[in-house]
């Protein structure tokens, strides 16, 4: 009698954890509902996977000459955090068997909210120079992100969600020169020679640097290619401006750029000149300015 009673528990046992139908009355076969539970096609659905990522705010600050501290604005960043979950399900399939289906959507997460603001503490800037900044806000991190500057700067944040970074310049450290800071005076030929002049705004903030001036020559072809000529370097000690006298003869002809042809020598003779600057010193970068083209002059 015992015995009766431990085979019907362990038995039921067994059908709920297969959660499977049973009729009594036809008798239960211990093997067959172990042999159900194992049946993957039974199986529950695989544990859900979750993959997040966080939208980045931020905001540009620019800052240019001054000689008191400089505040920007005080602005509010917002990021956002997205879920994207994924569960699979074994679905039937070919043969008999069954095929990994997942299903993925995505949901909104959490949400940060910070305020931001910089101070930047006395120092001097050339009157061309401007300095960029970026504060950004992703997930509960903002940092801040120099764009360009004239210094390099100590850092200090003051706040957590209402945060104020102050920066302390250290060294001064160069920046891009004025792209304005050389214009277009004059250009001419005569005597065989050709003349172009050039003014500079920044040469009293340039005294004791150099300046270089490159010059190509073209002729000026109608309805077809123009030709170039050659090019030439010129450099000079800062000044008010600059006079550049050559002949065809005193350029250097290197290798034509891909495009380029020499031209031919028929009909009227017109010449102009593409030209740019970089500057030569510790003040500024030596980035090379292109200016454009002179107006043309025709050579008899």
């Amino acid at each position: 009698m015992i015995k009766t009673i431990l085979a019907a528990a362990v038995s039921f046992g067994l059908l709920s954890a297969a959660d499977a139908q049973v009729n009594f009355d036809q008798g239960v076969s211990i093997d067959s509902f172990v042999s159900q539970a194992a049946n993957p096609e039974l199986a529950a659905p695989a544990p859900r996977l979750a993959r997040t990522y966080t939208s980045r705010d931020c905001a540009r600050f620019s800052f240019g000459p001054g000689d008191n501290e400089m505040l920007s604005e005080r602005v509010w960043l917002r990021s956002q955090e997205y879920v994207t979950e994924c569960h699979t399900v074994m679905q039937p399939g070919p043969n008999g068997g069954t095929v990994p289906v997942q299903t993925c959507y995505e949901r909104p997460g959490m949400v940060w909210s910070q305020a931001g603001q910089i101070k930047i503490l006395p120092r001097k800037l050339f009157a061309w120079e401007r300095e960029t900044f970026e504060l950004c806000l992703e997930g509960p991190w903002m940092d801040l992100f120099v764009h360009e500057a004239g210094y390099k700067y100590s850092v200090r944040r003051v706040g957590s969600y209402d945060a104020l970074f102050e920066l302390s310049p250290k060294n001064k450290i160069a920046m891009r020169s004025d792209e304005n800071g050389l214009d277009f005076g004059a250009f001419s030929y005569a005597g065989g020679k050709y003349t172009f002049k050039v003014s500079d705004k920044w040469a009293k903030e340039y005294a004791g640097e150099k300046v270089s001036i490159k010059v190509d020559l073209f002729r000026n072809h109608a309805n077809w290619f123009d030709g170039y000529r050659g090019s030439k370097e010129f450099t000079f000690d800062a000044a008010g401006g600059y006079e550049m006298s050559f002949s065809e003869e005193d350029l250097e002809m290197p290798e034509l750029p891909d495009g380029v042809s020499g031209g031919h020598d028929r009909g009227v003779k017109k010449y102009y000149l593409k030209w740019g600057f970089k500057r030569l010193g510790s003040i500024s970068k030596d980035n090379f300015v292109k200016k454009g083209e002179t107006p043309s002059v025709e050579v008899n």
